[in-house]
């Protein structure tokens, strides 16, 4: 089966789109649904539909589906849950085959909610009609100018990172999402009244454009035993990163409040199978989208021997801990390198690894260009597999530019440009390079977005660097024993 073939191919390009609950009112939640697609310039044809208003934002609406004279691709639900129903009957009159129900109040609501999902769950499988959700705000797919969303989405970015939630958690980090990810497509299955985790997996599986696979799943819905046979396959081919929510009896209960779903997985048997399929695990949401965002962003590396360079020793010492303890080795650069490095080091000799750009600086820092090229030697030493890295807070940075520039240009673009090509650079050698922060204030975070828009991964600590880069190098260790041990 190619993409193409997969039903929900149709769901992340159709061909327009049908908004039943459409509005006017920018108050109002679900008029940003419709002005997203319109200002975000959706590939296709958008019709609203309210039986109060004759148009929505200069567009034609119209009173219920049955008078869209046009045929109709897909239609998003976002009525109530206590209307839904009639919506189902209307789609079924003429045609409908996707939908998507928005609305919450069904699985996950009292027993009313469940027979109502019952009802229409039976009414869209006999008359062959596939249904995302519901609760669920689906799908994005940037390719298309695609956003089905309740908040206000200000740009969308192409990537190789495909998202699977259970849940609206990402909602509110659409626009973070935008600003430092590249995104293929992202689904979010809501309650699974129909679609579930396997769908999406072997959707996106054969999916050309989806490079990495990041899946928050609170509980498998669809066949347990193919799902697991999906991750095997697909790891091979592509990581997929899987954040197992509901892991505790407590946190199961509070996964049914919201999906109608009670998450009774082991989790000890569960995070054994993932690591048997060979995907990549992580156990809270930072680390989620930190190994999203380094999978996408970074190739594999070839060993395990890092190098550190930190802004302080204290700093040094804590990265070679969380460097040691998630299974690296510091590597040993050898003397070639030394020869390069040592033209910028204080007046006595520093080791080479961890490497404090700290002290460098107190007595190069007018030459701070030099320093970090000079680290470019790190980085292409022979014995080195990756590199984590630390930069100076921008505040400093902005010494170096001189004052008749700042007028024409501001001293955080100028930075940018100043040591983001180094950056890139040293990612060039086809090594991981990650880097850690170190002020956390306004002006670095706007650095950091603008590092991340150029493919290089930077995070709020060593630690959690370290973390992420490990991943990497189990994921490439993983691939090593399926090479020498293929899978029957």
């Amino acid at each position: 089966m190619n993409k193409e073939d997969h039903f929900l191919d149709s769901f992340l390009n159709p061909e327009s789109i049908t908004i039943v609950g459409a509005t006017k009112n920018p108050i109002k939640m679900n008029f940003q649904i419709t002005e997203n697609l319109q200002r975000l310039n959706f590939l296709g044809n958008i019709y609203p539909v309210n039986p109060t208003t004759k148009e929505i934002l200069g567009m034609k609406t119209y009173p219920n589906i049955k008078d869209i004279p046009h045929d109709l691709d897909l239609v998003v639900s976002a009525v109530p849950s206590s209307l839904t129903l009639d919506i189902v009957n209307d789609c079924v009159d003429v045609g409908i085959k996707r939908m998507v129900i928005v609305a919450g109040g069904f699985s996950d609501g009292d027993a009313n909610g469940q027979k109502l999902h019952n009802e229409i769950s039976r009414i869209t499988k006999e008359n062959g009609i596939k249904v995302l959700g519901p609760n669920t705000l689906s799908p994005i797919n940037p390719s298309k100018n695609l956003v089905i969303s309740f908040h206000p989405v200000d740009e969308l970015r192409s990537g190789g990172l495909s998202f699977v939630f259970q849940s609206g958690l990402y909602e509110y980090k659409l626009n973070w999402i935008f600003s430092h990810l590249g995104v293929s497509k992202i689904i979010d299955l809501g309650n699974k009244m129909d679609i579930n985790e396997v769908d999406a997996l072997e959707y996106l599986s054969k999916d050309k454009s989806t490079k990495v696979i990041a899946m928050h799943v609170e509980s498998v819905r669809g066949d347990g035993r193919r799902f697991m046979e999906l991750l095997r396959s697909t790891s091979k081919k592509k990581p997929v990163i899987v954040l197992k929510s509901g892991r505790t009896t407590a946190g199961s209960k509070a996964a049914a409040s919201h999906t109608g779903s009670i998450a009774r997985e082991n989790d000890i048997l569960f995070d054994s199978m993932l690591k048997q399929a060979g995907a990549i695990r992580a156990h809270n949401l930072d680390e989620f989208f930190d190994f999203a965002k380094t999978f996408s962003y970074l190739d594999l590396p070839r060993g395990n021997r890092i190098a550190v360079i930190n802004l302080s020793g204290g700093e040094g010492v804590i990265a070679t801990d969380a460097c040691e303890q998630n299974g690296f080795q510091l590597a040993k650069p050898n003397e070639k390198t030394h020869e390069k490095v040592k033209g910028v080091f204080p007046p006595w000799d520093v080791p080479l690894n961890p490497l404090d750009i700290g002290v460098c600086a107190q007595f190069h820092f007018n030459d701070f260009h030099r320093i970090l090229n000079s680290f470019s030697s790190v980085i292409e030493d022979e014995n080195v597999d990756c590199m984590l890295m630390q930069f100076f807070p921008t505040s400093s940075f902005e010494k170096l530019i001189p004052s008749s520039s700042k007028s024409s240009k501001s001293a955080n673009s100028m930075i940018t440009d100043l040591f983001a090509g180094i950056f890139v650079k040293m990612k060039d050698k086809g090594k991981p390079l990650a880097l850690w922060r170190s002020s956390m204030d306004i002006s670095e975070s706007e650095f950091v977005k603008s590092i991340e828009l150029k493919g290089i991964p930077v995070y709020s600590s060593s630690e959690k660097g370290a973390k992420a880069l490990a991943a990497l190098y189990r994921y490439k260790a993983m691939q090593g024993d399926w090479y020498n041990n293929p899978p029957s």
